[in-house]
This record gives structure tokens, C-alpha cells and sequence, in this order.
């Protein structure tokens, strides 16, 4: 469910997130549906790193998402790792109608477990979910592995709108309790205040800045 922001809310916190999954499995349509609230059949291969800005309130906290999504190019491998490091959020994607890309899971999970902070929440997404009569991997064995891996699971689909919103909130309450733990942490050890700094360590390609939602 979606509505407006409340204006009297102070922005408290930025995030930096990746989505990340096999090309074609839907990223760019899941994070266009987020940021616009739109979806395009035409079909573009991301060739470059591109972010967009969502903004959304939970728990009465507005937040700012800083999605990030990256072309599948050994070329920009030691580039995107910089943001690996860096990320306090992690989508892993696949299409529940391609069986290649639900096994490349696994590649990426370990990919995550290497390079980004240590519990950092990750989140398994079965996107096109308005293909169910074409699906190939069962939703038994989907929620097998991510049992298996503690991995929250949800099905989206970015065509109909179904389950975005209600995924993309409950994933940024699931980053705030994480900052929040580390925000604990330092503050325990009389580090400083409760203030999340992300450090890019190159200029963002693009921006955009969107709605909030709940």
C-alpha cells in the first residue's frame, strides 16, 4: 500500500543497496517499478552501474534507499566489489520461470558472504510471479534453499505490481534493524551518535529520487 510521505518526518538514514541476479532475470523492471512506479516491456540489458533514490517510512522513520544495479561484466568485477563492502542491504534475484538463474543463486550468495559486512540482511526474491503457468523451479524447493541459508523469500512481479511494496518495506525494516544493532554497538563503545555514513567511493552514474511508501 502506498502513500504519501510525511512531510514532518527529518530523513534519518541512507542506505545503500544492491540488487543482484543472473541478466534478465528482471532487476532493472523491479528497481524501475520501485522508483517510478512503472514497468516496460521492452527489454534493455544494463550495460553500465546505475543507481536510483526511493524514499520510504518505516516505523516512522524516513529512510532513503540508494538502490543500486549492476551489468553482469567481468569488466566492472573489482569495480562493483567497492560497493560489496559498503552495502547494508542485499536483493538476490532470479526468475522463477528460469531454472539457470534460480541455481546461480548460490553464486551469488556466496559472492555476498565473501565480500559484503558480516549479517548484513539479505533477501531472496522470485521475480515474474505473473508467469506462474510457466514456472520451472517449485516453490517447494525455493523455500527449501532458502530455509536452508535463513534467507527471507518472497515471489514479486513487476509487471502487476504484486508484492513490491509490501517486500520493499518489509526489507528496509529489516536494514534499519541491522544499522540499528550497529548504531548500538558504537554507541556502547562511546564511538559518536547514531549517524549512518555511507562512504561512495566513486560518483554515482545516475539519480533519481522517488515516493515513500509503507
Amino acid at each position: 500500500m502506498s502513500q504519501n510521505c510525511n512531510l514532518g518526518l527529518e530523513l534519518e538514514y541512507f542506505f545503500k543497496i544492491l540488487i543482484l541476479g543472473d541478466s534478465g532475470v528482471g532487476k532493472t523492471s523491479l528497481l524501475k517499478r520501485f522508483t517510478y512506479d512503472d514497468f516496460s516491456t521492452d527489454y534493455v540489458t544494463t550495460a553500465f552501474i546505475d543507481f536510483k533514490i526511493r524514499l520510504i517510512e518505516v516505523n516512522e522513520r524516513l529512510c532513503q534507499l540508494h538502490i543500486w544495479d549492476f551489468p553482469n561484466d567481468d569488466r566492472f568485477k573489482s569495480y562493483v566489489s567497492q560497493f560489496y563492502r559498503t552495502a547494508h542491504g542485499v536483493m538476490i534475484c532470479f526468475d522463477i520461470t528460469n531454472e539457470e538463474s534460480f541455481l546461480s543463486v548460490d553464486n551469488w550468495l556466496q559472492e555476498v558472504i565473501k565480500l559484503c559486512p558480516e549479517q548484513i540482511p539479505v533477501f531472496l526474491v522470485g521475480t515474474k510471479s505473473d508467469l506462474e503457468s510457466e514456472r520451472t523451479v517449485s516453490y517447494t524447493t525455493i523455500k527449501a534453499y532458502a530455509d536452508k541459508h535463513q534467507l527471507p523469500y518472497i515471489e514479486i512481479s513487476s509487471k502487476t505490481n504484486e508484492n513490491t511494496e509490501i517486500y520493499l518495506a518489509n526489507f528496509t525494516r529489516a536494514v534499519l534493524a541491522y544499522v540499528d544493532q550497529i548504531i548500538t554497538k558504537r554507541e556502547n563503545k562511546l564511538t559518536g551518535g547514531p549517524t549512518v555514513i555511507l562512504n561512495n567511493e566513486t560518483e554515482p552514474v545516475q539519480k533519481e529520487v522517488s515516493k515513500c511508501a509503507i
